[in-house]
């Protein structure tokens, strides 16, 4: 696999390893019922994939890849045995984040304008849910190069890795007011317990709504607790 390793999903209902093979345009897959060195490869000829989202919630079908095309622009969906992805929604322009709700509805990270989007497949429609067009801020209703998503699949309250501002902002379905859950209340980067830098990744607890943050650059996994003015580090930091 070529260095350039960008993102790893592993689905809730699968023992399956789904890995954005972006030096080699590709997304692996690695069973872990069977560890190995040797991977299959479901999607392939995908220019820097920059983050990737399973979804496996529907045991009749196979799982579907959906992967945030960085330099494409756009958010391409694959299904099992395809050749191509199709594109889902309008462009996404540097898009770098990616989820998908319980009604199928696909989220992205918009990162050069500073939002994120929403696609609804009943009506082929996109708005936007988080950030303001082309408006880079700190305040709560604005973003700065967004980057991955996380959807508490329950509630329909999502997470955004808002990377230039330094913090994990959380925001319901109804409204573009965020909240600060993890990172500075300023958008400063910071080497300390209640700071962030760069965040590039979430994923949150839906039961304890603990969030886990990938802080770039302090090569570090944060865990932050819910309402905690700090994290703890779980996860490099050396």
């Amino acid at each position: 696999m070529n260095s350039a390793l960008q993102w790893l999903v592993l689905p809730r209902k699968s023992n399956t390893l789904y890995v954005a093979d972006l030096g080699n345009t590709r997304v692996q897959i690695f069973s872990l019922n069977q560890p190995s060195t040797g991977g299959t490869t479901a999607v392939f000829k995908v220019v820097e994939p920059n983050k990737i989202y399973v979804d496996d919630d529907d045991d009749n079908t196979e799982p579907t890849i959906y992967i945030a095309v960085f330099v494409g622009n756009r958010v391409e969906k694959w299904t099992k045995g395809a050749t191509h992805g199709v594109q889902i929604g309008d462009e996404c322009r540097s898009c770098s984040g990616i989820s998908v709700d319980r009604e199928k509805n696909v989220y992205m990270s918009e990162s050069d304008r500073h939002r994120v989007l929403k696609w609804s497949p009943r009506t082929n429609t996109t708005i936007i849910v988080a950030g303001k067009t082309d408006d880079r801020g700190s305040s709560s209703e604005q973003l700065s190069n967004p980057e991955a998503i996380y959807i508490d699949q329950s509630s329909g309250i999502f997470y955004v890795a808002d990377s230039h501002n330094n913090r994990i902002q959380k925001l319901t379905k109804d409204s573009l007011d965020a909240v600060t859950v993890a990172g500075s209340k300023t958008d400063s980067p910071g080497t300390d317990v209640g700071s962030l830098a760069d965040p590039t990744g979430v994923w949150v607890d839906e039961e304890t709504k603990v969030v886990y943050v990938a802080d770039t650059l302090n090569n570090r996994v944060e865990r932050w607790l819910p309402d905690a003015s700090k994290g703890d580090t779980i996860a490099g930091g050396f």
